[in-house]
């Protein structure tokens, strides 16, 4: 996916809204893509403004502290606030929002061992997600193999 360009400070500002929550995704993985479907699906354009990270400016992200590395390693959040969530966090996040999976969400919480699987699980799904992707006969993820 081609990254785009600016070429000025006020156009990096208004790439991401203020005040609007934003859930961004690989947009070079298949399993990433499917699922950001879904999570478009439950999200009903309401709420979140869900996009590839590619289609955001480096530059743009920085003003979060957070990078094209970060987004390639894990699903982003940055909230309305400015506050950046990221892997099982940030799905944590979306889905807080979101009856009944809040309720799960609180579980995860209440019981911190489901926390740690959360996270151990998120883990080895990102690190696998172009495996994954082929499993399911999607479009393969456009990250290196190591096979």
């Amino acid at each position: 996916m081609e990254r785009p360009e600016l070429s000025s400070t006020h156009e990096i500002k208004n790439m991401i809204e203020e005040g609007r929550d934003y859930l961004l995704f690989d947009g070079d993985c298949g399993i990433c893509s499917y699922l950001s479907e879904v999570a478009g699906r439950m999200n009903g354009g309401r709420q979140f403004v869900i996009r590839p990270y590619q289609s955001i400016p480096e530059a743009a992200l920085g003003r979060y502290g957070i990078g094209y590395a970060d987004c390639e390693q894990k699903l982003q959040v940055i909230t309305g606030n400015g506050k950046v969530h990221a892997g099982a966090f940030a799905v944590n996040y979306f889905l807080w929002q979101r009856f009944p999976w809040n309720l799960a969400v609180l579980l995860v919480y209440l019981l911190p061992i489901l926390l740690v699987f959360e996270i151990i699980g998120y883990r080895l799904v990102a690190a696998n997600r172009h495996r994954i992707s082929g499993w399911f006969g999607l479009k393969a993820c456009l990250i290196k193999q190591s096979s």
